[in-house]
């Protein structure tokens, strides 16, 4: 796979399921013995940007399952889901 990591400055376009796996696609390379130091730090400096791409999703996920949780007044509210207006239950 040499030469073909250079994809440091792009942003993140993957779905968070498809960054895991690529993710785990750069360990298993990381982890061989065959790629030079070159594309090591090209593996890793991708690596590190779908990684803090994850822990973001993982906090936006988390964020609208507290908002799910929290109740007023016994109705449960749901800001953030697409296309729902969370005052129009209230």
């Amino acid at each position: 796979m040499a030469g073909k990591q250079k994809k440091t400055d792009k942003p993140v376009t993957l779905a968070f399921e498809d960054a895991l796996v690529r993710l785990d696609e750069i360990l298993t390379e990381l982890e061989g013995e065959t790629t030079d130091l070159e594309d090591s730090l090209a593996l890793f400096a991708e690596g590190q940007r779908l990684a803090e791409y994850c822990q973001e999703q993982l906090k936006v996920a988390e964020e609208r399952v507290q908002s799910l949780i929290k109740t007023s007044e016994g109705l449960i509210t749901k800001p953030g889901l697409a296309g729902e207006d969370p005052e129009a239950d209230a």
